[in-house]
């Protein structure tokens, strides 16, 4: 046992002397003048070291990224873009454009772009006349507008099917739709471009430059008979549906047993009426509201349909002699109309009932009919049109203000 004590001691006595020496050191290195500064020179040349080791491990990481993505040194969401050689006329070197033979290589990140929900796509002319099925609930404004169209292009367009009637729109329906505003025409025999074009309002480049691309015609050419032309810009009058007592009397068909209207016709011509009251010349709202619920006044719609609950009173607005009583086939549905025996007439459509007969002298406020859906019709409302020895002024021109 005194033997591995022996043994021991010396080792202890190292220890012992080394502790006393560093610690004699760290004293001097923090309490003397000189030694702070050394251990300040000692503590920089450390760090110093340490950021150069741990740049060159970054450096070593990079390339073996750079490896494990098959790239030579770019990062991974890099590609080439564009390989530049130039060659010479002098023979086959390949020179770089800044002098230097071989490619240039271009790197550039490549960023996917994102998805923009509002990304404006540019409108461009249809190259020429479409064809529209009508679908369940659409309206003549509604399909002008859904090709960028005005609602008399659409009507012109479609004169053998709509008869410039947008009450007669219904569901199935195929409509013409032209590319740009103005009319499609069908030519005829001895028709010119300069004839076509004063008919419809516009100048023959109209038809030659501005819609060369749908019509084909170089200037002075003539289009053949059957051809059809589209006229940028055309323009012509309405042609509304008037009463003819000779043209639209009722017929027989029209009639079942009970009398009951059974198919669509004008069964409310009411033929020969001789004279009545006169109007007065003024006229009052010819239903208890006095606003528009639906379309205003157009040239596509020569009256305005003045809002209204069903069974609503219906008045005549201004004295007059009743023309027309019942069922109209233009889209009217239920329909009245008083001559006033001055060369104004007043129309009052889509009624549920009618209160008055043909021939019938009527008061101005009297009623004459509940308000109604009847006919080419989305809603209850009254269709109110006014009319002047023919032509279709605008009703808001006589009414009083609201």
């Amino acid at each position: 046992m005194s033997g591995l004590i022996g043994q021991h001691i010396p080792i202890e006595r190292w220890f012992a002397r080394f502790a006393v020496r560093v610690g004699g050191q760290l004293a001097w290195l923090t309490t003397c003048e000189q030694g702070r500064s050394l251990l300040f020179r000692y503590t920089s040349h450390f760090v110093i070291l340490a950021v150069l080791i741990g740049a060159i491990g970054l450096v070593s990481t990079a390339k073996t990224t750079a490896a494990a993505n098959g790239s030579t040194g770019r990062p991974a969401n890099t590609r080439v873009l564009n390989t530049v050689t130039v060659s010479t006329s002098s023979g086959d070197e390949n020179y770089n454009l800044m002098g230097q033979g071989g490619p240039i290589v271009v790197d550039q990140i490549v960023v996917a772009p994102q998805a923009n929900p509002y990304t404006a796509i540019p409108s461009r002319e249809r190259r020429g006349v479409l064809t529209y099925t009508v679908q369940a609930g659409d309206t003549l404004f509604g399909i002008a507008a859904q090709f960028g169209l005005r609602p008399e292009s659409v009507l012109w367009a479609n004169y053998d099917t709509l008869e410039d009637n947008p009450h007669l729109l219904k569901t199935g329906m195929d409509l013409l739709i032209p590319p740009v505003n103005g009319i499609v025409y069908t030519v005829v025999e001895g028709d010119t471009v300069e004839s076509i074009a004063e008919a419809y309002k516009v100048t023959p480049d109209a038809i030659y430059v501005d819609g060369y691309e749908w019509n084909l015609l170089r200037p002075g050419e003539q289009p053949f008979a059957g051809a059809s032309l589209i006229i940028p810009g055309g323009s012509r009058e309405f042609k509304a549906w008037t009463i003819s007592a000779a043209e639209n009397a009722p017929k027989s068909s029209n009639f079942g047993d009970s009398g009951v209207p059974t198919a669509r016709g004008n069964i409310g011509t009411c033929g020969a009426v001789s004279a009545g009251l006169q109007g007065s010349g003024s006229f009052i709202w010819p239903a208890p509201k006095h606003w528009v619920s639906g379309n205003n006044y157009a040239g596509w719609h020569p009256g305005i349909d003045i809002a209204a609950k069903s069974g609503d009173p219906i008045y005549a607005s201004d004295n007059g002699v009743v023309i027309y009583a019942g069922w109209n086939s233009w889209g009217y549905g239920n329909l009245v109309v008083i001559d006033h025996a001055n060369g104004w007439e007043t129309w009052y459509a889509h009624n549920s009932e009618i209160y008055v007969g043909c021939g019938q002298n009527v008061y101005q406020g009297s009623v004459i009919a509940g308000a109604g859906s009847t006919g080419r019709s989305t809603g209850t409302h009254l269709h109110f049109e006014t009319r002047f020895q023919g032509t279709l002024p605008n009703p808001f021109n006589v009414l009083p203000p609201p």
